[in-house]
């Protein structure tokens, strides 16, 4: 691991400025990410109260190190949160206990619940996707295409991977919307920016996702079918122990948020970058094989999950800096995605780059739905650069982020086109 020159636990120049959630870390976290590299790569967060790792070398080592790194909590920076209110408690028990699953465990439980999720995300169901991506994808498009103008997030980058999940996991399609508002509650019950209301309606929103889950767990379990859904199911069952209905409800819930939050940040950050970029837009309309070149700069660049989050299982070093059992670490994947030491000119959007990207995780929790999201990039500006001609930024529009410990999302991105006709 490299050398560091951290000043320790608090008191660090770049400790006392690191405010990853708000502005201007929130609207563009690069600059200061790059100064961290430079001058205190492992560095004590103030504000997160923890050791944040920005260096290509470092963040792959500890993601890599399950031994002395776990993965439990690593959603949150648990440290800096506060508990929920009372009433927000009192509602949340209303539903299933928070488990670890996928992302947030060690082996043997991470062992076993990926195992599920690897069988249900199969080469063999991978094959069958393109076809229903892409015919998502154009009807989304014919919904907007007339009007010569969108609000892309919403009504396709969030959409297309939205209604793909609810087909995956082989719900109803009369309840995608419902799903949808159910995600959004998912996602903004552990925001906590809302007002308590407003949080206790999430919450409730929250609860009930819960249990329509766990009713279609329990319809799986007496009548499978030919989805991802049953596969999981019916594999957990075999387990021993077997997966209860609590645990395979919290993985459904990660996989859920997974296929929305982390392909939606992808694809609207794809778009951005050709909507504002005339000749790479040219470039893919006259070649569409140059999109998986694209999407794998974008992943690199854009850093849809942006952090995550170890706790050290014993007295360790990382970067040259003595890190505590017991103390808590972000690796900051969209730090290590512009590490100067691996990725030369790193804010140069360059499609010859050839240094693999961490946008997907490093180690044992390699982000196992890749290739699908890799899939759902590459369909998304298919279609939306054979469809949208002139494809271009709405003027005077202000770029913000959905403020997460985890995600990188525009909130919104306004594109305009040459209409049909």
């Amino acid at each position: 691991m490299s050398e560091s020159r951290s000043t320790g636990r608090g008191g660090s120049p770049c400790g006392k400025e690191h405010f990853p959630l708000a502005s201007p870390m929130l609207d563009d976290p690069r600059p200061f990410y790059a100064r961290a590299r430079r001058d205190e790569p492992v560095f004590f967060s103030d504000s997160l109260g923890l050791w944040v790792v920005t260096r290509y070398e470092d963040v792959c080592a500890v993601a890599k190190d399950a031994a002395r790194f776990s993965s439990l909590d690593s959603i949150t920076p648990k440290a800096a949160t506060t508990p929920p209110p009372p009433e927000l408690l009192a509602e949340l028990m209303k539903g299933f206990p928070l488990l670890p699953s996928l992302v947030d465990s060690d082996p043997p439980v991470h062992t076993r619940g990926r195992a599920l999720v690897t069988k249900a995300l199969s080469l063999r169901r991978l094959a069958a996707f393109e076809p229903i991506l892409r015919d998502i994808a154009t009807r989304l498009v014919d919904g907007f295409v007339a009007k010569g103008h969108v609000e892309l997030v919403h009504a396709f980058a969030i959409a297309l991977p939205g209604r793909f999940i609810v087909d995956l996991l082989g719900l109803p399609r009369e309840h995608l919307d419902q799903v949808d508002r159910w995600t959004t509650n998912s996602t903004a019950i552990f925001a906590g920016h809302e007002p308590l209301p407003v949080l206790l309606e999430h919450a409730r929103g929250f609860v009930a996702f819960q249990h329509y889950l766990a009713d279609a767990i329990e319809d799986r379990r007496t009548t499978p079918r030919d989805d991802a859904l049953s596969d999981i199911v019916t594999g957990a069952a075999a387990l021993d122990p077997p997966f209860g209905v609590a645990e395979l409800v919290n993985m459904l819930l990660q996989i859920l948020f997974a296929g929305y939050e982390t392909t939606a940040g992808l694809i609207a950050a794809a778009a951005l970058e050709l909507a504002r970029d005339p000749e790479l837009f040219a470039a893919t309309r006259k070649d569409p094989a140059i999109l998986p070149s694209i999407v794998e700069e974008v992943l690199r660049v854009a850093s849809p999950i942006h952090a995550m989050y170890r706790t050290a299982l014993e007295d360790v070093e990382v970067g040259g800096v003595p890190i505590k059992k017991g103390e808590r670490l972000q690796i900051a994947y969209i730090s290590a995605n512009h590490d100067e030491r691996r990725f030369e000119d790193p804010l140069r959007f360059d499609l010859r780059r050839t240094t693999p990207h961490l946008a997907f995780g490093h180690g044992i929790h390699y982000c196992i739905g890749a290739p699908l999201a890799r899939l759902e990039g590459r369909i998304a500006l298919e279609v939306l650069t054979q469809r949208l001609p002139g494809l271009r930024l709405v003027p005077d529009q202000t770029f913000s982020y959905f403020p997460s410990a985890t995600a990188r999302r525009l909130e919104s991105l306004e594109l305009a086109w040459d209409p049909p006709g």
